[in-house]
């Protein structure tokens, strides 16, 4: 992704969904058994996954394979990306 390009909403709605969707359909099930409270980046044009026990960390690895791409994070057996303390 151009770091100049700015998407739209309707571009950011489609993306998350796009990867939600991967994640739900191979990954969700297991990755909640195996890797709870990790993080995982999801590349939803190729569908690769990185896991981390950071969301920084994960996005190292993310970055190190494919750094022009866009990745969205989850926070395993969450609802959101961040935890409350």
């Amino acid at each position: 992704m151009d770091v100049a390009f700015m998407p739209d909403k309707a571009e950011i709605a489609t993306f998350v969904a796009r990867a939600k969707k991967i994640y739900a359909e191979r990954y969700q099930e297991e990755f909640e058994k195996l890797h709870r409270d990790k993080y995982v980046a999801i590349e939803p044009d190729s569908g690769d996954y990185f896991l981390g026990d950071t969301q920084l960390d994960t996005a190292i690895s993310a970055k190190a394979k494919y750094p022009e791409r866009t990745f969205h994070f989850i926070l395993i057996g969450h609802k959101g990306v961040y935890k409350r303390r």
